[in-house]
């Protein structure tokens, strides 16, 4: 897919089509992501019909989007951007929908059958692969691409929720799923406006081309965390099931194991992103490799991350969760209005690295004091 994009898919096209995920991104805190967090916790208690709650609710809340959207698409009506306003117009029109049916991972995930969700996201990818190539050839347009997108995601999401579905072996629902969901999905907006306010502030300066340079040097850095998230499952499972007093010890022994697995991760895709972006992408892109390289460096502290960070969702401690929520993303977001518009690409990507570096600290810190105090 990066092949057909990076060379029939002019920068400019790419930029748009990039701030429309981005704005999207940034909403999806509507769809109640928390949700999928929860869920496997629930799911490995025994709670197997919660799954069919999941869509109920993400639907009803994914409504409130297409009111946010539509003023989006207003205002870059006014800007003159025509194409993204119409992309942002479609977006409002699919939203309810996009994230509805994606909690079966989580399910699967607590049932731990690995197998079925490997085989479930390979052909996803395919599928979206499939789809979105054939309008990047065809029809390389902004709207049509973000046509193109939806479908892409929505089918196949809808299909395998409804054959996961099929695997619940009760209809029992965990009555505090919905209140823990709801708590960690207002953790969750800072994050997910933070994590996509950066891309939206440097196309309103900088203009779609250079964010398009810089979603190519961030592709390869997203595709690493995607992949390897499929078989981080197994560990959010282990974790989801592991009694509290066990989560330090987890760390202390582990801890080193998962920064050389970060370093080793930082240092393949420091060696391997100019080969990347040469044979995927055209030359009005090359000047997106050192970009890429300094990118990788944010992989060193990712495993750790992701660990320490489960194990404050599933020991349930809601005033750390909060605090490691609220401030450095209030930090993040300052950072980036401040620093973006006179530094553009490589103002992003220093507060990016900057802020990977210190997410595990926080975590770290509560999951020390509250096991000291048992």
């Amino acid at each position: 897919l990066s092949f057909l994009i990076g060379h029939f898919v002019s920068p400019g096209v790419f930029g748009e089509y990039t701030l429309i995920q981005s704005v999207l991104g940034m909403l999806t805190f509507l769809s109640l992501p928390g949700i999928d967090l929860a869920l496997p916790k629930s799911i490995a208690q025994g709670f197997e019909g919660s799954l069919n709650l999941t869509w109920k609710l993400k639907f009803k809340l994914s409504l409130f989007g297409i009111p946010i959207l539509l003023l989006f698409s207003l205002y870059y009506f006014f800007q003159q951007k025509t194409a993204i306003a119409l992309g942002l117009g479609v977006g409002a029109l699919f939203f309810p929908v996009l994230n509805t049916f994606t909690s079966y991972p989580a399910f699967l995930a607590g049932k731990r059958l690995f197998g079925k969700l490997a085989i479930y996201s390979s052909l996803s990818s395919l599928f979206f692969l499939a789809c979105v190539g054939t309008i990047s050839v065809l029809f390389p347009s902004t709207v049509i691409l973000i046509f193109g997108y939806f479908i892409a995601l929505i089918f196949p999401t809808v299909l395998f929720f409804n054959i996961s579905k099929q695997l619940a072996q009760n209809s029992k629902v965990d009555t505090h799923l919905t209140g823990y969901a709801t708590f960690l999905t207002t953790l969750s907006i800072l994050p997910w406006i933070s994590g996509n306010i950066g891309s939206i502030i440097l196309e309103r300066n900088m203009g779609a081309e250079t964010l398009a340079i810089f979603a190519v040097a961030s592709k390869f850095l997203t595709s690493v965390q995607k992949n390897f998230q499929v078989f981080y499952k197994p560990v959010t499972a282990k974790l989801a099931s592991m009694d509290p007093a066990n989560f330090r010890k987890t760390v202390m022994v582990h801890g080193v194991k998962l920064v050389i697995m970060g370093l080793s991760l930082c240092v393949t895709l420091y060696v391997a992103t100019p080969f990347l972006i040469r044979f995927f992408f055209s030359q009005e892109y090359y000047s997106a490799i050192w970009y890429g390289q300094i990118l990788s460096l944010a992989l060193i502290p990712l495993p750790l991350t992701w660990v320490v960070s489960d194990m404050l969702v599933f020991q349930k401690q809601k005033l750390p969760q909060i605090f490691t929520s609220t401030l450095p993303h209030l930090i993040k977001l300052f950072l980036f209005l401040l620093v973006i518009p006179h530094f553009g690409i490589v103002g992003l990507i220093v507060i990016i690295l900057i802020d990977r570096y210190f997410e595990p600290v926080l975590p770290l810190y509560f999951l020390y004091k509250h096991s000291g105090n048992k």
